[in-house]
């Protein structure tokens, strides 16, 4: 693939360091893994672990009452964001080397990938599908309740307890190979679950830093911000998220597409879109931007290679699998919007638009009103991420892949923190490895649900969530910022 020249990075700011520099980078990691070990002591008795008694992670800490281990628990939290930002004034002046930043994953991850699941509950749901795939039933058609009841039952979220598998047929073939191999050890079958994710994070790992030298970045910024801030962390090594697969295979395809191997890059991201399918946007973005580098026929040709390439993966990965295309119908897609939870932008902007329809007398149900608000946003999900397609032709496709990615999440149905590890990870190749905000996202997203996997947001939460989120989009779109996030975009 013939790719245009990238545009540098900006350097890095000269004089002193600024106060998260300050420090020894051994004192930051040191200050990492205490807050790790605090986050995994206190998560033992109010984090997302097997349920109910006998149930019990392998190992358990005094709880010394509710408040008390939640002030430990988010404390520990604080202690390690902060020593995420103290490594990344590192990594802005380009002190942090990519063997290092290896190293600090693995002293930072390893008490989350030893420690009882925190912030979520899917984990579970993953397991109850690998066993009923393993009991030879179909996870398309039979839900887990069909497993009995157990402590897998009781630990899987109760909203997912009867719904089937949302998943791609790769996923699913994963969740089968995990009860393959971990038996029916509750406490074993998640910690393999969380190295059969580690496949991700390793992906993630060896093809990120070249994608971003390419692209004129840090490499190591690059993975402090998709590999070790709180967001990967919890998201994918202790929540165990089939987001790291999707991810780890969408930005090896992204890393192979852009770097001359554009057939590769096809398959690997049609790959990942059967993890989950909006890694169908990495085949997209590399097909835009193999088009705006070629001329004539040729720009024919990348477009039929694409969308060929992509059948067969499909195809053949479906067919290996042997459960059929249920995958790809309306009961499986309709998954998302099915559970509407305050933490989604949308949900909670249609909540108050119907809460403020109530109060002027308006007829009208909150259903009603929020399936309006979802149908627009995808409407403008999807006509977004098609005007960024049609920007890559010109180039700084991956950027604008990112940034689809970011689109596509926060106007979908539902969102769930750990959704934002696709676009974040992408953005940390480029030069948007240095935007704040994108950094306050990795910081903090996960803290919009409870170390137990409930949302923060619940109640009359809309009548403040619900105008913050209408304020943002007339701030964003009304006042033109959104040209700062798309260099050149104002000539589209």
């Amino acid at each position: 693939m013939s790719t245009r020249p990238a545009t540098a990075a900006p350097a890095a700011p000269a004089g002193p360091a600024g106060p998260a520099a300050r420090g020894p980078l051994a004192l930051w990691v040191v200050l990492g893994v205490v807050g790790a070990l605090g986050m995994v002591a206190a998560g033992s008795s109010i984090g997302s672990g097997p349920a109910p008694a006998p149930a019990r992670w392998w190992y358990t800490t005094a709880a010394g009452g509710y408040w008390p281990a939640h002030l430990f628990f988010y404390a520990s939290a604080g202690l390690l964001v902060a020593a995420w930002l103290g490594v990344g004034g590192h990594a802005r002046r380009g002190r942090l080397p990519v063997v290092v930043a290896v190293g600090v994953l693995v002293c930072w991850g390893l008490p989350f990938l030893l420690g009882v699941p925190l912030f979520s509950r899917d984990v579970y749901s993953y397991i109850g599908q690998g066993q009923l795939a393993h009991h030879g039933l179909d996870p398309y058609t039979v839900a887990p309740v069909a497993l009995g009841p157990g402590p897998l039952l009781s630990s899987i979220a109760s909203v997912w307890r009867a719904t089937a598998s949302p998943y791609g047929p790769l996923f699913v073939a994963v969740t089968h190979l995990g009860a393959v191999l971990a038996g029916h050890g509750l406490v074993a079958e998640v910690l393999v679950f969380r190295l059969l994710e580690l496949g991700g994070l390793v992906l993630v790992a060896v093809a990120l830093p070249p994608l971003a030298r390419r692209l004129g970045n840090d490499p190591g910024l690059a993975l402090w911000l998709a590999l070790l801030s709180p967001l990967a962390l919890f998201g994918f090594v202790s929540s165990a998220h089939n987001d790291a697969l999707m991810v780890g295979l969408l930005v090896a395809g992204v890393a192979l597409g852009t770097g001359g191997r554009y057939r590769w890059g096809i398959v690997l991201c049609a790959l990942a879109a059967t993890i989950k399918l909006p890694a169908g946007a990495g085949v997209l973005f590399l097909a835009a931007a193999e088009w705006g580098a070629r001329e004539g026929r040729r720009r024919l040709e990348a477009a039929a290679e694409a969308v060929g390439l992509t059948a067969v993966v499909l195809a053949v990965t479906t067919l290996a699998v042997g459960l059929g295309w249920t995958w790809l119908g309306p009961t499986a897609l309709h998954v998302p919007t099915e559970l509407r939870v305050l933490t989604t932008p949308l949900v909670s902007l249609g909540t108050f638009v119907h809460g403020v329809q109530a109060a002027l007398g308006v007829p009208g149900s909150v259903s009603a009103t929020v399936t309006v608000v979802q149908t627009l946003g995808e409407v403008a999900a999807v006509a977004g991420t098609l005007w960024l397609a049609a920007l890559a032709t010109r180039g700084d496709a991956v950027r604008l892949l990112g940034l689809a990615l970011l689109l596509l999440v926060v106007l979908s149905p539902t969102v769930w923190p750990w959704y934002l590890t696709w676009g974040v990870t992408v953005l940390a190749a480029t030069s948007a490895q240095r935007s704040r905000l994108v950094a306050a996202v990795a910081a903090l997203a996960m803290l919009a649900v409870g170390a137990g996997g409930t949302p923060m947001l619940n109640g009359g939460a809309y009548w403040v969530a619900g105008p913050v989120v209408l304020a943002a989009l007339v701030w964003f779109v009304a006042g033109r910022h959104w040209r700062v996030a798309l260099p050149g975009a104002g000539r589209g």
